[in-house]
């Protein structure tokens, strides 16, 4: 029996009742452009789950991924925003002081400060456990960047390291490192997903800042570079294309002893399971389990380009979305993962998904960039997603923070 996940894993649990959801988009309208609330940067959507509209746009370009701040730490009251742009950039959020229900351009949320990576493109970024250090990926560049957090929780000056070269079998993709996500072990150790050579890449944090070369004492405004390596290498198998991670905790009812990692393959359509506690030889994969459905075409899986994923808050049951295939795949963990259930989405290209219940209803809501919407799918009893209940017009959505 798995409990219905009525709250958001990983970090997008909320307060009962909340019925506020924040989009980030990759729309660049420009600073001091005025545009339709569903056009924004940012986009506040309100009314969840039965009267959901979208009533205010604005912020920083092209926001594509949010960070919210770690309670009791410095960065608390605070959310971080990877900027998808040719200059990748990342921007610091704090709250504004009008949030009327009301058509306009005050989300909730003003830019007090944005930082460049040094990297092009950045798509992904993480706070460390105590909210000291941010880390941020940068696609095209394959450059992964750190900044200290300071005591006001505005970044101090970044440092880039540029990813080892690497490649791998799928010429259109594969011709150079693409770095995707980053996810903190601890507070110094990271990890960061290289789609385009099959591998992840684990830092310390002190090395990079350790190894930067160049650095100019007292000077924020430009990014250091750091000749930092990875401290290991975790390899995946050839075309794998890891995009996205997720923790998985010990699932005892179900034979899962220890902490294991969940590594879905853009490029092989897969779910990878590693044992994270295995220590020799790097990461040992564990499971491998398809994110769809198969079928009678051998090369569905390679169309499909599976996006994000999350976990229920028991950890039973693990969400992945299906862009090729407009769906959702919901696996089960238990002693063997099991594809249990493969459920439409909404629409087309689901790019993002986040648990929550806004307005006090268990779902999975689903950002989708291809058809300007974000849709809420009810979650069941047994926490399979239902048909889309809610709608709401939202141009280019990229990512899904609900609660505000």
């Amino acid at each position: 029996m798995v409990p219905n996940p009525a709250v958001g894993a990983g970090g997008s649990d909320l307060p009962a009742g909340t019925d506020t959801v924040l989009v980030g988009t990759f729309n660049t309208p420009g600073e001091g452009t005025p545009v339709l609330a569903n056009a924004g940067g940012l986009v506040r959507t309100t009314g969840w789950p039965q009267h959901a509209d979208s009533v205010a746009g604005g912020g920083p370009d092209a926001p594509s991924w949010l960070v919210r701040g770690r309670a009791g730490t410095v960065s608390q009251g605070r959310l971080y925003a990877a900027l998808h742009l040719p200059e990748g950039e990342v921007a610091v959020l704090s709250p504004s002081i009008a949030r009327a229900p009301s058509l306009g351009d005050d989300v909730g949320w003003a830019t007090s400060q944005c930082v460049p990576t040094g990297g092009a493109n950045t798509c992904h970024a993480d706070l460390n456990p105590s909210g000291t250090w941010l880390a941020a990926a940068s696609y095209d560049s394959g450059t992964l960047t750190v900044a200290p957090v300071l005591e006001d929780g505005l970044l101090g000056q970044p440092v880039a390291v540029q990813a080892p070269h690497g490649s791998g079998p799928v010429a259109s993709r594969q011709q150079s490192p693409h770095l995707h996500f980053v996810l903190f072990l601890d507070d110094d150790r990271l990890l960061v997903t290289d789609l385009g050579a099959d591998r992840l890449l684990e830092y310390s944090v002190q090395d990079i800042v350790r190894d930067r070369a160049g650095a100019a004492p007292g000077n924020d405004a430009g990014v250091v570079e750091s000749d930092c390596t990875p401290a290991r290498t975790h390899l995946l198998p050839a075309g794998t294309g890891p995009r996205h991670l997720a923790l998985l905790p010990p699932l005892p009812q179900a034979g899962i002893q220890g902490r294991h990692l969940a590594v879905v393959g853009e490029l092989d359509s897969r779910l990878h399971v590693l044992d994270l506690d295995a220590t020799a030889g790097g990461f040992h994969e564990v499971a491998i389990v398809p994110t769809h459905g198969q079928d009678q075409d051998p090369g569905s899986a390679q169309d499909n380009l599976p996006s994000h994923l999350v976990v229920s808050p028991d950890g039973a049951l693990i969400y992945v979305a299906n862009r090729g295939r407009d769906t959702i795949g919901v696996i089960r963990r238990a002693g063997t993962p099991e594809l249990i259930a493969e459920v439409p989405c909404g629409g087309d290209w689901p790019r993002h998904i986040a648990l929550g219940h806004p307005g006090g209803a268990p779902t999975l809501l689903v950002a989708l960039e291809r058809a300007d919407a974000v849709v809420g799918l009810p979650l069941g009893a047994d926490g399979i997603p239902r048909d889309a209940r809610t709608r709401v017009a939202v141009r280019r959505p990229g990512f899904i923070l609900p609660g505000f």
